[in-house]
């Protein structure tokens, strides 16, 4: 979020200052699977699916500027995903979901067994259907994540690492700048984007409530051949096809505070799903794991917007969706900041937190 709310501001013409405790990207970012999914995502909830396909569709835009003014490849690819079900339950909901979807005229199709795996010859030869979303694309994060800070730092953005932001200074109802070790940065916009550790700044006055970590487990393996051509869900998991063979699997869903570590229950979670959905996956080799903490808030929609004080800004709150919901988070700030305004913005607000907690 910092990265990229930096560039749109400083191609504004913005004079940007990124304060970063580590470095850019160094937290949920890099260990995100990088899945560009709206309509996987969305339950049911019209701004999530709205924000998520125009994020989604910012991203190939964006893929090509790095690509072209930067000499900069992300991975970004329109590959697909499939969503399968191995019970009649699952393949209601899927049915479900594809009613909503056409009803959001976002392009959906239900495929029976016999189509499933023709689509994913290395599907589990009991999976009983499907949802097919052909738009649906993917990145790679830590791609990504570079792509964007040298294109921020080009645009004339200054970053500063191993800064770690003490509190932020208010006076009169606005935004004065930030206290660091030692030194007190003036500013007349601060824009928040500090992930799970959000309400935790101090100066800030959002509930503690309002953003709180849920840690995800990863684990990635590799196939010759790439064993899937596109992203397929199921089985309460998901499996990430990258060109090279490479496949990451995930996820977990777990509150346990900020305890970052990889588990003996996580891990045999992630490879019972994985193999469930391909069991050839079983004589696969682990070639890499870690955690990290998704930011998620109450009601399931992302943080954005002003505070009560003038100028200050917060974007944060976006649960398994950062990496997709980063162009339209950038350019609803950016939007703000040089004082655009649109009511469909309002759901999203940090106030909805301020006006719950009174």
């Amino acid at each position: 979020m910092g990265c990229s709310v930096a560039w749109k501001l400083a191609d504004a013409g913005l004079k940007v200052l990124v304060l970063e405790r580590s470095v850019p990207g160094a937290e949920a970012s890099s260990a995100a699977a990088g899945i560009l999914g709206p309509a996987a995502e969305a339950h049911r909830d019209d701004l999530a699916l709205s924000l998520g396909l125009a994020s989604r569709d910012l991203h190939a835009l964006q893929a090509t500027r790095l690509r072209e003014e930067h000499g900069m490849e992300i991975g970004h690819r329109r590959c697909g995903l499939l969503m399968t079900a191995f019970d009649e339950p699952s393949l209601n909901e899927l049915r479900e979901r594809a009613r909503f979807l056409k009803r959001a005229n976002v392009p959906s199709d239900l495929v029976d067994s016999a189509e499933a795996k023709k689509l994913e010859p290395a599907l589990h030869p009991e999976v009983h259907g499907g949802l097919l979303l052909p738009s649906e694309a993917q990145l790679e994060p830590r791609r990504l994540l570079r792509g964007l800070s040298l294109a921020a730092e080009r645009a004339g953005a200054t970053f500063r690492s191993d800064t770690t932001v003490r509190r932020i200074a208010t006076a009169d109802a606005k935004v004065q700048g930030v206290e660091v070790e030692g030194e007190r940065l003036d500013a007349p916009l601060v824009i928040v984007a500090a992930g799970s550790w959000t309400t935790q700044l101090v100066g800030l006055s959002l509930p503690a409530t309002a953003v709180r970590p849920v840690r995800g487990q990863m684990v990635s393996t590799q196939t010759r051949p790439p064993l899937f051509s596109r992203i397929v869900f199921g089985a309460g998991g998901y499996l990430v096809p990258r060109p090279d063979g490479s496949l990451l699997c995930g996820s977990t869903e777990e509150a346990v505070g900020f305890e970052r570590a990889v588990t003996f229950r996580g891990m045999s979670g992630i490879l019972a799903r994985a193999t469930s959905l391909a069991p050839s996956l079983a004589d696969a080799p682990i070639t890499g794991y870690w955690s990290s903490f998704r930011p998620a808030t109450p009601d399931g929609l992302p943080i954005i917007g002003e505070m009560q004080a003038r100028g200050l800004f917060v974007a944060s709150g976006h649960y398994r969706n950062g990496i997709l919901l980063g162009p339209i988070t950038a350019q609803i700030v950016s939007r703000l900041v040089l004082g655009d305004s649109d009511p469909t913005w309002d759901a999203l607000s940090p106030r909805r937190f301020l006006e719950s907690a009174s």
